[in-house]
């Protein structure tokens, strides 16, 4: 049973499902990189997911992801509501990524957040 949680413990962080968790003797930077031209980022603009925010972010995305020639899409949800208590969410389809499943990003409220999302400092 453990070496099977390792299993989908590891391959979640692999798939950006997960984020390692540090110890108590080292920290994780996480350095994003950009999207890709020709990527796509998906704003749930569902009731709970707009009662946090996520409207208020889509003029964020579309004036930083035009730059980079990331697509800025909206949906009504973008985690069949598995995640709506998480959001605002964002959906990452990085550019020649395949799915079905795709990452998704929880909390995306601010600037901060959009340019994590986008891999831009």
């Amino acid at each position: 049973m453990k070496t099977t949680t390792l299993l989908l413990a590891s391959a979640s962080i692999a798939h950006g499902f997960l984020s390692p968790s540090p110890t108590a003797h080292q920290s994780t930077v996480l350095s994003a990189t950009p999207l890709e031209s020709g990527s796509t980022v998906i704003l749930c603009t569902g009731p709970t997911c707009s009662k946090k925010g996520s409207k208020k972010t889509i003029p964020i995305f579309e004036e930083l992801a035009a730059d980079l020639g990331v697509t800025v899409e909206t949906t009504n949800c973008v985690s069949e509501c598995a995640e709506c208590g998480m959001g605002p969410n964002v959906e990452i389809r990085k550019n020649g990524d395949n799915g079905p499943f795709y990452p998704i990003r929880n909390g995306v409220k601010s600037e901060d957040d959009v340019k994590s999302v986008l891999g831009i400092n």
